[in-house]
């Protein structure tokens, strides 16, 4: 029940056309929701969920899609609400169980994360999304070597679905303490693309812990200059971590503190980052890095 979410230049109109001749085409109209919802305009994608729900109550699609656009809008409650409806018409239906999935995830609940995507992967076991996500929930609770396990998986499935895995399972390594195999993962992605910002800060970290600081000073410098000239405004949060991160590692506590909080600022993944990144170790008993990484749910 995938649905492809490629949105053309021309499916606004389209889909206006055809609400024009029919406006009560419910299936047009949750689809131009759908399409709404991709370029981000999501109060305009909830109208016309609302409209085409109105319709068809039991349109399961435009639920499970309503319920996505509560999630992007962090109301949580009301995309469970949706999630479970669509469930409780489809229970095999695997998209909405992985998406309720990550709602669990942002509410904090793990363990019922954990069964939502243990179910969805169950229904279709090549579901890479919902693979990388559980890798995800099981490094959340620190069972680094099952996220292993799935992060490994979805990379065979489909490596394209992280453009920069070599760093995301080196930092996956390091928590392990498997430093040597992190650096190999590290420099075998930069010799595909030397560009990766995220895999060049987890190989810095990760030399820096393992091989000592002052010998890797000059690489630090290096990799900052780096994230420094990053221009994707998309990648901001990202790269205030980062620069945070090497702050850290330097000893720089104020700076690093205050890049953390730009980044979390923006958004939720640097805060979740920064509890197991072995950048962060000198700070852990700071108390205002402990109250920058407090758990906050939004409901």
């Amino acid at each position: 029940m995938e649905f492809n979410t490629l949105v053309k230049s021309d499916d606004l109109t389209q889909f206006n056309q055809e609400i024009a001749q029919n406006p009560d085409n419910y299936r047009a109209i949750a689809h131009r929701g759908e399409a709404y919802r991709l370029l981000a305009n999501y109060e305009q994608a909830l109208t016309d969920f609302n409209r085409a729900i109105e319709l068809k109550p039991d349109y399961i699609w435009a639920i499970a899609h309503r319920g996505e656009t509560y999630y992007l809008l962090k109301r949580y409650q009301d995309a469970f609400t949706d999630f479970n409806r669509v469930v409780a018409l489809h229970p095999n239906y695997y998209w909405a169980i992985a998406h309720r999935g990550a709602s669990h995830h942002r509410l904090n609940r793990y363990d019922l994360a954990l069964v939502d995507f243990n179910r969805a992967i169950e229904l279709k076991p090549d579901y890479v999304w919902a693979i990388l996500y559980r890798a995800q929930i099981y490094s959340l609770m620190k069972d680094y070597q099952s996220a292993l396990v799935n992060l490994d998986r979805a990379i065979a499935l489909d490596s394209s679905i992280i453009p920069s895995w070599h760093g995301e399972r080196g930092l996956l390594l390091s928590y392990l303490g498997r430093y040597g195999e992190a650096i190999e993962c590290c420099q075998q992605g930069l010799e595909e693309n030397p560009n990766d910002y995220i895999t060049l800060y987890t190989l810095v970290v990760v030399k820096a812990r393992s091989q000592g600081l002052e010998k890797t000073r000059p690489e630090i410098a290096q990799t900052r200059q780096v994230l420094q000239a990053v221009e994707n405004g998309l990648a901001q949060a990202s790269v205030l971590y980062r620069l945070g991160g090497l702050a850290a590692l330097e000893g720089d506590r104020e700076p690093a503190l205050n890049y953390l909080a730009q980044a979390i600022a923006l958004e939720s993944e640097p805060l979740e980052l920064a509890r197991r990144d072995i950048a962060w170790i000198d700070l852990h008993a700071d108390p205002q890095f402990q109250s920058l990484i407090a758990n906050v749910t939004n409901m």
